[in-house]
Parts: structure tokens; sequence; C-alpha cells
């Protein structure tokens, strides 16, 4: 059987379908009629194993140390017992968020486990633990759906101005070792994804990045605009290419390009839960500032059809304007360019 089927057959099941056809139907209902409704539970769901980092990334609020929550690791045994709630309806768990995941020491469990729960799981990683030669076959060998690796130069000078703390060069080799130890295996899984960040201190090595994901032997290149908090000194992070640009400056201040109903589909179909239990709505919630339950005290059904979660979703659609992180959210806006 070829490795692509017999990787996502397993995950097919009617019950999840069901579900999150019900999500879905009940947001483009709620886009058309202008009313709210909410059928279903989410299908997709951020999990973060970690919200420590060994890099500091200067666009990052864990690099710029100004996460204001706590930090810490999530425990295999309450991962589990997550898993075990929200399984029978989540298709998608993106096992990452502000912290580095490779980080966790039971990432790969947590990645097999999910599979096991017919969950396809995708991670972002700055790569640097493939460096280990041990470490880049077992996750080769694991069941992880897609790995983000997010390298952001293609010169040790260049990777150095935004990867903090990193290196280039040991990134490099263990991104070699992960994929030559995925292809001996004859797997199509994980998925590989070389993320470039475009900022103005890299937008020379576009095609040079391009080439060296080809040399990899990476599935793809992909290309992401800068998200900024310092508007301040924006200039000095935004390329100067305005089709890697996600912002346009309006009467001397900085906005996202385009315009945006409230009809936001990720807190339809998504949510997430911080390390600590903490469920909120959405990845632009970095330091949960919008907390709607806590996994453990109540169940995620409770929260998710609670008075809290609703009165939120409906303040987006209401008033999203009104919600500093929703205007700083790229939903609908997100640029990714594939090589």
């Amino acid at each position: 059987m070829p490795s692509y089927i017999s990787y996502l057959k397993p995950l097919w099941d009617r019950k999840k379908f069901k579900n999150a056809s019900a999500i879905l139907s009940s947001y483009f209902l709620s886009r058309l009629t202008g009313r709210y409704y909410v059928w279903g539970r989410p299908y997709t769901f951020i999990i973060e194993p970690t919200a420590i980092c060994n890099l500091r990334c200067p666009q990052c609020p864990v690099g710029l140390q100004t996460l204001v929550r706590p930090q810490g690791h999530l425990k295999m045994e309450k991962f589990q017992a997550m898993i075990d709630e929200i399984g029978d309806y989540t298709w998608v768990l993106l096992l990452y968020f502000q912290g580095e995941s490779f980080i966790n020491p039971d990432i790969l469990e947590m990645i097999d486990y999910a599979y096991q729960k017919k969950i396809f799981t995708v991670i972002s990683t700055n790569a640097t633990r493939l460096a280990n030669p041990d470490f880049a076959r077992q996750l080769a060998a694991s069941k992880l759906g897609r790995l983000i690796l997010s390298v952001d130069g293609a010169t040790e000078e260049t990777y150095k101005v935004y990867r903090q703390a990193g290196h280039f060069h040991r990134v490099i080799r263990g991104i070699r070792q992960f994929i030559e130890a995925r292809n001996q295996l004859g797997n199509k899984f994980p998925w590989a994804d070389l993320q470039f960040i475009v900022m103005r201190h890299n937008e020379h090595e576009i095609e040079d990045i391009k080439k060296l994901g080809k040399e990899l032997g990476v599935n793809r290149v992909i290309f992401k605009s800068p998200q900024i908090y310092d508007f301040e000194n924006a200039e000095a992070t935004l390329p100067r290419n305005p089709k890697y640009r996600r912002y346009e400056k309006v009467n001397g201040k900085y906005q996202l390009k385009g315009s945006y109903s409230g009809y936001c589909k990720k807190i339809w179909y998504g949510s997430a839960i911080t390390w600590d239990n903490t469920v909120i709505p959405c990845c632009f919630d970095k330091d949960a500032e919008f907390p709607l339950g806590k996994i453990g005290e109540h169940s995620f059904e409770e929260i998710w059809n609670s008075e809290n979660y609703h009165r939120f979703r409906q303040l987006v659609v209401n008033r999203r304007d009104s919600i500093e992180m929703c205007r700083n959210c790229t939903e609908g806006l997100r640029i990714f360019f594939k090589r």
C-alpha cells in the first residue's frame, strides 16, 4: 500500500467528519444570515507542549521575554487526558504555540498518542534539536503529519540576525539528517516544509532559500510575512517588497491590509489550550488574556458551550475592532507563498 494512503487511511472517522460538517455549516450559516449559530465542536486544536524556547527571536514574545503568563512544560499525563477528552472530534492538532515543542521531553510520545486517536499532528520548530541524530531518526519514524522548519536565512550571517542564539550550520545538518532518515525508512510523512519569514534583512536570500530547500529535499519552501509588535521600529523588520507585507501605512499608522468581518472562522472550527490547561480562543491570544476555562476543572465541552465562550465569540462578531489581538490578526490575510 502506498505510504501516503497507509498513513492517512487510519485517520478517517465518520463521527469526526459529521462534527466538522456541523461546525463549518454553523459558521457559514452565521455568515450568510448575520445571525449566530454554533453547532458541533472544534475539529482543530492547538495544544502547547511548552512555553519555553531556547532561542531569542526579536519578534517573538518568548524571545523578547515579554510573555506575562507562566512558562513551563505540559506533562504527558495531562496531555493524554486532554486527547482522551477531545479526541472523538479532533482531526488536526497543532502541537506548538509559544515555545519550542521539541524541548518537551515527551513530545514524541505525544505525537504517537494523538495518532492513535486518529489525529493528524503538525509541529513548527526552530529545528535545533534535529542536530541530535538519534532524535532526528526517531522523529522521522514517528507519526507526525507535518513538520514546519523555521529557517529565516540562507547563510549563517543572515540566519543569526533573527534566530538569535541559534546556529545555522547545526540546523541545516539536523534537517539533512531528518530528511535522510525519513527517506531511508521510505516514509512520505512527516511532510516537511521549510519556512522563511521574509524580512528586511533577509529578503535578498529568497532565491537562495529555494535552492537550499531543493538541496535538502524538503517537500516545500514556504514564505511568510512577519507579524509586528513594535510598530515604532517596524521598517527595520518589514521587507521592502510589498508582496511580503501584511501591513500598510494609513495616516502615519500601520494597519493590516484588507477589511475584516467579525465572523472569524478560527473561533468556530478551532480552539487552543496552553501548557497549564487554560483554554483560550486562538493562537493570537499569546498571553492568555481571554481565558475561557480550565481543562480539569471543567470538561472542554462545558467550556465550549459556556456563556463565557459564547460571549467572546459574539464580541468578535459584533465588535472585533475592540479586541487588540484581533486588530493584529491575519485571519483571511495570512500570506504564504509556495516554492
